[in-house]
């Protein structure tokens, strides 16, 4: 009795106890598990079947239906589901279709780029001033947010504590003490790591409106498509974007993976009121009970610029995707890529293959200190197959290259869009071409 006693109190018991019930479940699973078997994989299969014909027949890229296929063959239940969810619907507009024409980009200007892609009126620089590091932007920035006379409006996938936020707060909060509308949006995935704790309080003591787009929470249909932009526009007459985030290794002040290679633009003139519009959009669907109006922009007649975006609605076409088709297949004597993460679909690598044999000086830059390892060995995967091809691949040494930008003849794209899947059909993004 007195073993009985000791193994009973003792730290054995809920181990035996475990196993005994392990050992009783498996008999009785044994026992009733063959004549539940067949139903259960019967459904099993249908289910799997009916998802796998709605992905078919959904209107994505190829690539994109492969890869869900797959899920749903290597988890029949879970992969299934997760491809419902996540189902694709029919675009909008179907005459978007018109602009897929091979045509030479002389026959697309910027300003009729604006048009077809866009869907924005075309748009004009004043002046333009490009950024080859962080550092230098970060500078330029705070200097214009320092006079800033009637409202400031900010959009960025990362906002992140440190020097750069720090200095930034501190003009933005004596701005809107100044009576200056003062904005800010934010990705909730891209910042949820990166903001300091109770920064809704802090932003709103400095008198900053602040909005998270689509906070991470489950489960959420579209919480897979994140708003990856990096805008800044000032009074509707400066504008900044590229792939600069308001994080300190953008500007050197935190050193990862090496130095930070990363590029923007500054541009005065209508164009910056064209990023005005949406910023404005993105804030009046996710505040409309604080919404910002914009005075009407005439189109400017033989604009020399034009705002490509996308936003993170699986209904909208993508315009990135079809302007980097038209700047791949127009580039009749160069084309010159920077990309931190290289996964093309076929169309984008085909191209650029196409771009060599037709003669082009094809040249890609890509990190060669990753950031991350895997997206690292598919970037290097596909552009071992371009540089088979005929292009000329170099990797950025001193660090991490982070710049997103395309020089086609003598077309320029200064972007916040990679050349991969998620930022050609599932981000909001943006970009100036000129």
């Amino acid at each position: 009795m007195r073993k009985l006693r000791l193994f009973l109190c003792g730290r054995m018991f809920p181990f035996a106890l475990i196993l005994l019930s392990m050992a009783v479940l498996f008999a009785l699973l044994s026992a009733y598990l063959p004549g539940v078997l067949a139903p259960v994989a019967a459904v099993e299969r249908l289910f799997s079947l009916a998802a796998a014909l709605l992905v078919t027949a959904e209107p994505s890229p190829e690539a994109h239906k492969v890869s869900k296929l797959v899920l749903i063959l290597l988890l029949p239940w879970t992969g299934a589901a997760a491809c419902l969810l996540f189902l694709s619907r029919a675009p909008r507009n179907t005459d978007f279709a018109a602009t897929m024409s091979v045509n030479p980009l002389s026959d697309f200007p910027p300003a009729r780029l604006s048009e077809t892609l866009s869907k924005l009126p075309a748009c004009s620089i004043g002046s333009a001033e490009y950024f080859p590091v962080g550092r230098e932007m970060y500078e330029r920035l705070l200097g214009d947010l320092r006079g800033a006379k009637k409202f400031v409006w900010l959009e960025y996938y990362i906002v992140a504590e440190g020097i750069f936020l720090s200095d930034l707060l501190s003009v933005l909060g004596e701005r809107a003490e100044s009576g200056v509308d003062v904005r800010l949006i934010f990705d909730g995935f891209g910042s949820a790591l990166t903001l300091p704790k109770g920064y809704e309080r802090e932003f709103a003591a400095r008198g900053i409106k602040t909005l998270c787009f689509r906070p991470v929470r489950f489960p959420s249909r579209n919480a897979g498509r994140r708003d990856h932009r990096k805008l800044a526009v000032i009074d509707g007459e400066i504008a900044y974007t590229g792939g600069i985030n308001l994080a300190d290794e953008y500007i050197g002040e935190k050193i990862r993976f090496g130095h930070w290679k990363d590029t923007a633009v500054r541009a005065t003139g209508s164009v910056a009121l064209a990023f005005a519009e949406l910023f404005a959009r993105t804030w009046n669907a996710g505040m409309p009970a604080f919404p910002v109006t914009l005075p009407k922009r005439k189109p400017a007649n033989g604009g020399n610029c034009a705002v490509i975006a996308d936003g993170a609605d699986e209904t909208e076409l993508r315009a990135g995707m079809q302007l980097f088709l038209m700047l791949f297949t127009g580039a009749r004597s160069r084309l010159f890529v920077n990309t931190p993460y290289l996964a093309p679909d076929l169309p984008l690598l085909r191209a650029m293959q196409g771009a060599v044999l037709a003669g082009v000086d094809v040249r890609l830059m890509i990190p060669h200190i990753p950031d991350k390892k895997l997206p690292f060995l598919l970037t290097r995967s596909y552009a071992a197959e371009l540089e088979r091809a005929g292009v000329q691949v170099r990797e950025y040494t001193d660090g991490f290259l982070h710049a997103k930008s395309v020089l086609s003849d003598q077309i320029s794209f200064v972007s916040s869009y990679n050349l991969d899947f998620r930022s050609l059909y599932l981000q909001a993004e943006c970009g100036i071409c000129a």
